[in-house]
């Protein structure tokens, strides 16, 4: 029993016998069928978001967190605070529906449509190793979500500002909302990324060779427990109602080093604005 690799991609595992596979377990030649999306041209700023998240893995170690977190990270992004996203702009993929190949259709048919004025938002929380995401389908051979594949949806879509978040072990805690008119809330939120120049920018949970904890006592992933308490309003120190993604950053990389003893520290890299907003403050 074994698995073949072919110089034109294709891995096929199977029983071999005599160097012919026999009874085969798997094929995979690592393609996704992609159909062609329109670009959603308008001269507004809009926000285009898909969420996974994965606790129930059959081959792996189940989580505990990281279905809730995804849904908490999702109501974020439908509230004002978060842009207030219509189903048309946010995919949401959890557990069995968070397979390899939904995540990677869903970020083209929602990443691609956004054009050059708009925002395209990647949550993802579950477990991962170095170089890749696991998707609810990975078998321990098959299905891993490369991170050069969603670098290279990222860059084929025409928006102007792309964030990253993702956390291999998640959580969320949302805050008491306060009564301001929602209307000039999403519009401060959306006027602060036409000053800003765009970019891409990567917020991940811990450094490569660092593990991303989960907490019993917060019910939570320490990352994203603390991540939606700087998106909800902790974050912005300089209180100007704006969250930037700096800010962001240098909240939750100093919460997260304090509360686990400085064993996991979260990184933040790319070619990003500075200013580049992430949430709006009632």
């Amino acid at each position: 029993e074994g698995i073949m690799y072919y110089k034109n991609g294709k891995v096929l595992g199977a029983i071999w016998t005599y160097g012919k596979p026999t009874a085969k377990i798997n094929a995979n030649n690592d393609q996704v069928n992609v159909q062609h999306v329109k670009v959603d041209i308008s001269s507004e700023v809009k926000i285009w978001a898909v969420v996974v998240g994965v606790a129930r893995y059959s081959h792996l170690p189940v989580l505990k967190f990281t279905d809730d977190d995804a849904y908490q990270i999702y109501a974020f992004l439908k509230s004002p605070e978060g842009g207030a996203l219509p189903d048309n702009q946010i995919s949401v993929l959890i557990d069995e529906n968070a397979t390899r190949k939904n995540i990677i259709k869903a970020m083209n048919n929602i990443f691609l449509k956004a054009d050059q004025n708009d925002v395209i938002l990647f949550y993802y929380s579950g477990h991962g190793f170095p170089g890749a995401f696991l998707p609810v389908d990975y078998d321990g051979f098959y299905n891993q979500l490369k991170h050069e594949e969603v670098k290279d949806i990222l860059e084929k879509s025409k928006a102007k500002h792309k964030i990253v978040l993702a956390d291999a072990c998640n959580s969320g805690s949302l805050l008491a909302m306060k009564s301001v008119p929602l209307k000039s809330i999403l519009e401060k939120y959306y006027a602060a990324f036409e000053t800003s120049s765009g970019g891409t920018a990567l917020l991940m949970s811990s450094k490569g060779e660092e593990f991303s904890l989960e907490d019993r006592g917060l019910r939570q992933g320490i990352f994203s427990h603390f991540l939606i308490r700087g998106l909800k309003g902790e974050a912005d120190t300089n209180r100007n109602k704006i969250v930037t993604i700096q800010e962001l950053y240098n909240f939750v990389y100093q919460k997260v080093r304090a509360y686990t003893n400085n064993i996991q520290s979260p990184t933040l890299t790319g070619d990003y604005d500075q200013s580049m907003p992430v949430a709006v403050i009632r």
